[in-house]
């Protein structure tokens, strides 16, 4: 690059080459005039993710380690940009997305960390039930307390120097919860922030297990319960987990 981008997008991708080309282009198309920075994490990648990254421009890093967390710090770890936001393979990103970030931590010097809402693309109604419900629970505590607690992993934003400080992610909470441990370390160094303004869209298709498996098998298990278990056990209660849709055997 001729000089340094203004944020870095980093793209933690595990066989995604079918949903991957979408991603990217999304961001290209959100990046308007400024010059930003697309890091996609190759983590243990079978297929022609690395191909259709460098397709769209993106700077390819191998990952060994498979799981998202890890993916994810080596991205940060590979980041030029002051500002650093975390998009899932399997998501989009709206046209203004990049500029609602640039303007938050523009408009407030004590901003360390940004986040807002999945939007599942075509999901079932009982899906929308559910993610209001998840939503509005962690919109009320930040009211309440001043600060989020809570961050989406497929939509969140920090300022690096604060990543860098704050420790970065932690690389324990291997399934479920790393997004909110690192919201948990920014805190330590500034302000953390949830809003409803900056939305992506997902792919759905982790919902289509049905309600039950949904509900307990994900939101209860993969962020109810696991978080506050390694919080208190210094454990994890998940250990296996890739970016993208399969659990996968950690080596």
């Amino acid at each position: 690059m001729e000089r340094a981008p203004d944020i870095t997008v980093i793209v933690a991708a595990h066989n995604e080459e079918q949903r991957l080309g979408r991603c990217l282009a999304s961001i290209h198309a959100a990046a308007g005039a400024r010059t930003v920075e697309v890091i996609v994490v190759d983590n243990n990648c079978t297929d022609g993710t690395a191909a259709v990254a460098r397709a769209h421009g993106a700077t390819v890093v191998a990952e060994a380690q498979p799981g998202a967390v890890f993916a994810k710090t080596a991205g940060v770890a590979a980041a030029h940009a002051p500002l650093v936001a975390v998009l899932d393979a399997d998501s989009t990103c709206p046209p203004d997305w990049l500029d609602k970030i640039a303007a938050a931590f523009a408009a407030d010097a004590h901003l360390v960390g940004l986040s807002g809402p999945a939007r599942y693309a075509g999901a079932r109604r009982w899906v929308y039930a559910v993610m209001w419900l998840w939503y509005s629970y962690w919109k009320l505590l930040q009211r309440l307390a001043g600060t989020a607690f809570y961050a989406v992993g497929t939509n969140v934003a920090f300022r690096r120097e604060a990543y860098d400080r704050a420790g970065g992610f932690d690389t324990n909470v291997l399934v479920g919860g790393d997004e909110v441990g690192l919201f948990r370390r920014l805190r330590a160094v500034g302000l953390t922030r949830y809003t409803d303004a900056l939305w992506v869209e997902t792919d759905p298709r982790r919902t289509e297990v049905g309600f039950l498996r949904f509900f307990f098998g994900t939101v209860l298990l993969h962020y109810v319960f696991n978080y506050p278990f390694y919080r208190l056990t210094g454990r994890s209660l998940l250990k296996r987990y890739a970016p993208g849709s399969t659990l996968v055997p950690r080596q």
